[in-house]
């Protein structure tokens, strides 16, 4: 190889990675984005009133449906959640 020629490689390997840490930070920011709309900030006020009726509504349903069958119903529920969350979000911003 000549010189002109690795000075050419070196120069699209630096170009590349360049290229690459950028892609890396837009997904970096556009993920903060999503989690912000699918997570947003708890209230703690809010939480405080409400644990104790979760507590008992848990506490109701576990022994009638079992945990497994309420553990399931509850993972559709939070990812069904998650997605209305991100659909009303898309919605509000067009």
């Amino acid at each position: 190889m000549t010189l002109a020629r690795v000075a050419s490689v070196a120069d699209r390997r630096s170009l590349l990675a360049t290229r690459a840490e950028l892609d890396r930070t837009r997904l970096s920011l556009a993920m903060h984005e999503v989690r912000a709309i699918v997570v947003p900030p708890p209230d703690p006020a809010r939480a405080a009133a409400v644990r104790p009726a979760v507590a008992m509504l848990i506490g109701l349903a576990v022994p009638a449906v079992g945990v497994s069958r309420l553990g399931r119903w509850l993972r559709i529920a939070s990812i069904a959640l998650a997605a209305w969350r991100v659909a009303r979000d898309w919605r509000a911003r067009r």
